[in-house]
């Protein structure tokens, strides 16, 4: 993402490129075939927990929105629950692909990376500014497409994974997260100044949550992560 004359999304692009989760270990290995299996089916029963909560956290930000930012978030909402392929189902049929069963996915309890995770966007879309919660949605969508892209790649080059079913969240999030992050990169463009200390606090908090979270599924990484 280039930088803006901006200045609440040039801080915004800097703290995304600092803390990009494609630098994370656990991606790069993912992209380059040296993740193991049994890691991706952790990541996946994990993960989850982020996928099935994000619509919930949408629906928070929702209930105190108007105008403007009730249309947008009331939009991210309704393709992330379409009834012709809710995201948390489409995560189920990749995590069923790479060795994770229902069952697994519905008794895994989060481990602490990833409760820290929800916690952090259950704060900031509930209890925080409104600008502090999209700064939370945008830094985490802004990633999403190209992160969606490399997964697809890793998953049919090293993994043997080629089922449209199973790529099926990765491939609508290339696309949907585009429009997403621009919508949220508008509102927030419009901003106050004055918003800009509290905005940059919440998306590096959602950053380090995120890359976090991927420690916690590849503690082996955590040599080489962000402090």
């Amino acid at each position: 993402m280039m930088n803006s004359c901006n200045p609440i999304l040039a801080g915004l692009d800097r703290l995304v490129e600092k803390y990009h989760l494609l630098k994370h270990p656990f991606y790069r290995a993912w992209t380059q075939g040296t993740l193991s299996r049994e890691s991706l089916a952790l990541y996946a029963e994990q993960y989850y927990q982020h996928v099935r909560a994000f619509p919930e956290n949408l629906k928070q930000l929702a209930s105190r929105s108007k105008g403007e930012l009730r249309i947008l978030v009331d939009e991210n909402l309704a393709e992330e629950l379409d009834p012709a392929g809710p995201h948390p189902l489409l995560w189920r049929q990749f995590a069923n692909a790479v060795g994770a069963s229902d069952a697994d996915i519905d008794s895994t309890r989060p481990l602490p990376g990833v409760a820290a995770l929800l916690d952090a966007f259950d704060e900031l879309s509930e209890d925080c500014s409104k600008a502090q919660a999209v700064a939370a949605f945008y830094v985490y969508e802004a990633q999403v497409p190209e992160i969606a892209t490399q997964k697809i790649a890793g998953l049919k080059k090293y993994y043997g994974v080629t089922d449209e079913a199973a790529l099926r969240y990765f491939a609508v999030h290339e696309e949907a997260d585009v429009r997403h992050r621009g919508a949220w990169r508008q509102w927030l463009a419009a901003q106050p100044a004055s918003e800009s200390g509290p905005i940059m606090v919440a998306a590096e908090r959602t950053l380090k949550a995120l890359w976090g979270a991927l420690d916690a599924v590849y503690p082996q990484g955590c040599a080489h992560s962000k402090n």
